[in-house]
């Protein structure tokens, strides 16, 4: 197995297999031109062979925040590592980039606990990723997902101002 950066032909597996699960709440549903607009933020796990395994997106605030975002992987590849290998893949991207802190938010937290990430109870405090995505996802008045970060979370904003977060968190509370 091994990842790699997604170019513009893996749109296609990608937008099939994050949508798979969207019918049961576990991700957002996402258009396909949304995919190939942010193909770049893409990683993929292929198999030996070259099939498609799974993916997963860092997506960037700026150098005081990125997300972790749909990191997915095939029914038939889990318990192998892949979402493992794709979120070290991740991390690692994170890095090079001098990202101070990279948050997700998720139904399973589990996971990643053991890759250093830890429950942010005041979801305000990350207001770049509240004010750009929250405000406008169908689950804004009836989240169930834990905001988790990894390194310190930012004391700025570039997108929103902590206030206006406060509002749409305690709104959707």
């Amino acid at each position: 197995m091994r990842v790699r950066k997604a170019l513009l032909h893996d749109a296609t597996n990608i937008y099939e297999l994050v949508n798979s699960l969207s019918h049961d709440g576990t991700l957002l549903r996402r258009v396909f031109a949304e995919i190939c607009e942010n193909v770049r933020d893409f990683t993929v796990a292929e198999s030996d062979a070259g099939a498609f395994l799974g993916c997963g997106a860092l997506h960037l605030y700026g150098p005081h925040l990125a997300e972790v975002r749909s990191i997915v992987v095939r029914p038939e590849a889990k318990g192998q590592g892949v979402g493992a290998k794709l979120l070290a893949a991740i991390l690692a991207e994170s890095e090079e980039h001098g990202i101070g802190c990279v948050c997700l938010f998720t139904r399973i937290p589990d996971f990643f606990f053991r890759y250093g990430f830890r429950e942010v109870t005041d979801r305000a405090a990350l207001p770049d990723k509240i004010y750009k995505d929250c405000q406008n996802c169908p689950r804004i008045y009836h989240c169930d997902e834990i905001a988790m970060a990894r390194g310190e979370v930012p004391r700025v904003s570039i997108l929103g101002t902590r206030e206006k977060v406060e509002n749409l968190v305690q709104i959707g509370a």
